[in-house]
């Protein structure tokens, strides 16, 4: 389903397969429940997987960030990289309305690349 990789800069969260409400439901649990989730920026590796996701899904996703993001935390940054087409429009309308719930930034990029370079991490922000 996903692995989460811890790095020195960052956390690195990589879709394995296509995804659903339950599937991001679960990884939000699992990633703000690792101790560095607080203090450390992350990137969503979603590639071309795709998102098994409705309208009403949105909300729940919504809140589930929502409630389980520390008010207090040091975190900056979230960035989602994901293939262009229907997943990604559908994470748009998550992203807007999650961004307005939490305290720190989240955006879509297409490429590793351009999100590493957005969180400072990895070989081109040096």
């Amino acid at each position: 389903m996903y692995r989460i990789h811890k790095h020195a800069t960052h956390l690195l969260v990589e879709f394995l397969e296509n995804f659903d409400c339950n599937a991001v439901r679960e990884i939000i649990r699992h990633e703000t429940m690792l101790r560095e989730y607080a203090d450390t920026n992350d990137i969503w590796l979603i590639g071309k997987h795709r998102a098994d996701i409705n309208l009403n899904d949105l909300e729940i996703m919504v809140q589930a960030f929502r409630c389980r993001c520390p008010e207090d935390a040091k975190r900056k940054k979230s960035a989602l990289v994901v293939d262009e087409g229907l997943t990604e429009a559908i994470l748009q309308l998550w992203v807007k309305e999650a961004g307005t719930r939490v305290s720190f930034d989240i955006r879509i990029f297409h490429t590793l690349e351009e999100a590493e370079a957005w969180l400072g991490v990895g070989s081109k922000a040096a």
